[in-house]
């Protein structure tokens, strides 16, 4: 294993991290994290929100007697703990439900405006609790913060002083923080990714203008880690594993990662700006159909299944694909809201077969089509 500084922290973290948000199960879960535990993965993205809540409650169950190994970072909602005494509050609970008896670092959770900073930074707001809890041993190296906003916001965060980590979305397909990367590298902070395979994208993504990611018959995830790995001011990359298999891809990414030059990056955001993806008649997400009376959302889908075609996912893959893209929803629970009306169909200016669509998603989730229909799974 191969591992960067958080500067701060004086601490090396591994180059490849635990996201949580994906795990299919908890027996899953525990076996994801040992395994990548033995391999030297070190650092694990918590939330109070993924998996319905269950996720921490997984991880904790996962690390067992092997906490020393491993750095625990979690976070709320701001909305949801946005003052001193429920950041506190929920910083307890979820080291009740993992456990555990302190959390190596605690985030601030999706700062994307000025009035969610001003707020965190009030008296009596966000980071005066979780500084409470740093003194009273909760937490142990402090605050990080995840980030959905602008440049300036970003510069004026790094700039504050209270932080030691800043988690980013970063990936060879959206490269938009590169210049607050390096800003934040420069300043001694610890860069957290992530969404480093843009969603799960670059782990099934089958179209041939991703070949020059692929290695050794791997799929487009070995070249778009080694992107990540090639960047200096990169400390690590969270993955969302959903399988023992999966880990090891992902660390055999990082074989001969040391020699990746700055030309070869280059080379990588040369080639990917030039990669022309499969075009034809596809959901434009005008959102004309969103209005659905059985409470389901035939645009969300839609653009599930435009990509789905779009990247040249493999069809035995359509059922891992749509539940990569609804981490954070029962998506069998809602999928099977809608009755096949046809409604949204009438309503989409691009005439797409948006029934025969939602059929095939049930089947490749299990859920029963209307009766007297014919089945359109899998995909031809």
């Amino acid at each position: 294993m191969l591992y960067r500084p958080f500067p701060k922290c004086g601490i090396q973290v591994s180059r490849i991290s635990f996201g949580t948000m994906r795990w299919p199960s908890d027996e899953i879960c525990h076996r994801i994290v040992n395994r990548g535990l033995d391999l030297g993965l070190n650092y694990a993205d918590c939330s109070t929100g993924y998996i319905g809540g269950k996720s921490q409650v997984w991880v904790g169950h996962a690390i067992g007697n092997r906490r020393q190994e491993i750095f625990v970072s979690s976070k709320c909602q701001f909305s949801k703990a946005p003052t001193a005494d429920a950041v506190r509050a929920t910083i307890e609970q979820s080291l009740r439900d993992m456990g555990l008896d302190y959390f190596d670092f605690y985030q601030l959770w999706g700062l994307s405006t000025p009035e969610v900073f001003q707020q965190a930074f009030a008296k009596g707001g966000y980071v005066e609790g979780v500084r409470q809890a740093q003194r009273d041993g909760l937490v142990r190296y402090g605050l990080g913060f995840t980030f959905h906003g602008d440049e300036t916001l970003f510069r004026t965060t790094v700039d504050s002083g209270e932080f030691v980590a800043a988690t980013l979305s970063y990936n060879l397909m959206n490269r938009k923080e590169e210049a607050n990367i390096a800003y934040a590298a420069a300043r001694g902070m610890g860069v957290i990714i992530m969404n480093p395979l843009a969603g799960g994208i670059l782990g099934m993504a089958g179209d041939k203008s991703l070949d020059f990611l692929r290695g050794n018959s791997l799929g487009p995830c070995h070249g778009a880690m080694r992107f990540l790995h090639a960047n200096p001011a990169i400390a690590t990359s969270i993955v969302g594993f959903r399988s023992e298999a999966e880990v090891d891809q992902a660390v055999a990414t990082l074989q001969g990662a040391e020699t990746l030059t700055e030309s070869w990056r280059q080379e990588q955001m040369r080639l990917m700006d030039a990669v022309k993806l499969i075009e034809g008649n596809f959901c434009t997400a005008c959102g004309y159909c969103k209005e659905c009376p059985a409470k389901f959302n035939p645009s969300s889908f839609m653009q599930t299944m435009r990509d789905y075609e779009r990247y040249g996912v493999a069809p035995e893959l359509l059922t891992e694909w749509i539940r990569s893209r609804y981490a954070h929803l029962d998506i069998v629970a809602d999928i099977a809201k809608c009755t096949e009306c046809g409604r949204c169909e009438i309503q989409c200016p691009q005439h797409l077969s948006i029934v025969a669509q939602i059929r095939k998603g049930k089947q490749a989730l299990g859920v029963p089509v209307k009766q007297g229909t014919t089945p359109v799974f899998p995909h031809s």
